[in-house]
């Protein structure tokens, strides 16, 4: 259990999970709320130099609600917080309303145990030589980012019936509706890892995805590139956002972080790797492990993997504790 800084830092998780509000918002992954901007100040009387409200692609609603959370975190000084969105962005295609911490508690179906404790990762034949060089790292940071052990399982042959020889594909929902079915005994999630390129539902591809109920999802590493630095750490991205998932986070609209929703490559570049205060608390409602501790596991690996900013940024913020 984290100490009385630390408790600090979580911003009353306990008092804040009897405040439950606006939960049927986020029982749908896209709710697209109205994008109109605010009046102009000053138009009804026509004054050319009155003050005019900036224009905004959040609605009043989402507007109130980032105040709300971003007043009740304290010590964000480390972490930004997300600005408009842009042409091509995830949340200028999709405008979530993101999910509270409070939600969180009342949403998360998959809570760690002493039964479920335990993440499997399933790589598949199709990784190549440079790609099976993240799966170890990946193992090693899964483990310490979510405070779980990480099984290794034997690499298995991806089926026939997932390609889309046409589109030369896999399929993603066919795969992790099969890996759902394979989630071992006892397991928080069964995640895979493919070297091939896959699709969705309606989408060109996808890096990843996961049945949040099912405990199951299926990742790419596909589009990552070549060199090593680049492709581990979007690889790790990748697998801290989807496991994210399976332990019930949505996407994070409120900061930068690794909960973010990205539309690209370009986008996911941008995002880091570290969780926000909201999405951290609501992982430590969940696994409950010490924050000091966890920051400082991930700094040594990121250090051990030559990801120096990350590094810094890990050891800053277990100094804080």
């Amino acid at each position: 259990m984290p100490g009385e800084r630390s408790d600090r830092l979580f911003w009353g998780i306990s008092a804040a999970l009897t405040a439950l509000t606006a939960v049927g918002a986020c029982l749908v992954a896209r709710v697209t709320p109205s994008a109109s901007p605010p009046a102009a100040a000053g138009s009804a009387t026509g004054q050319e130099d009155a003050p005019r409200a900036p224009r905004t692609s959040f609605s009043a609603w989402a507007r109130r609600r980032r105040a709300q959370v971003f007043a009740q975190v304290q010590g964000d000084e480390a972490f930004t917080r997300l600005g408009e969105p842009a042409p091509g962005d995830w949340l200028w295609h999709f405008r979530e309303p993101g999910q509270t911490l409070e939600e969180y508690g009342f949403q998360a179906v998959n809570r760690k145990t002493s039964e479920r404790s335990t993440l499997h990762l399933q790589p598949f034949t199709d990784l190549s030589l440079v790609q099976l060089g993240v799966v170890e790292p990946m193992r090693d940071h899964t483990a310490i980012f979510f405070d779980s052990e990480t099984v290794l399982l034997p690499p298995r042959r991806p089926e026939r019936s997932w390609l889309n020889e046409w589109r030369g594909q896999y399929n993603a929902d066919r795969i992790v509706s099969r890996l759902a079915r394979q989630v071992p005994p006892g397991s928080l999630g069964l995640f895979g890892l493919m070297g091939s390129d896959l699709y969705g539902l309606e989408l060109n591809f996808v890096f990843g995805e996961a049945l949040l109920e099912q405990r199951a999802g299926i990742y790419s590493v596909h589009r990552f590139g070549r060199q090593r630095e680049a492709l581990l750490r979007r690889a790790l991205k990748l697998s801290a956002h989807e496991i994210g998932h399976l332990f019930g986070m949505q996407h994070c609209v409120f900061y930068d972080c690794v909960m973010n929703g990205t539309n690209s490559l370009v986008e996911t570049d941008r995002r880091p790797l570290h969780l926000c205060p909201v999405c951290l608390a609501k992982l430590h409602w969940n696994l409950r492990f010490d924050p000091a501790k966890r920051y400082r596991a991930l700094a040594a690996f990121y250090r051990e993997q030559g990801l120096l900013p990350e590094a810094r940024f890990a050891e800053a913020r277990a100094a804080e504790h």
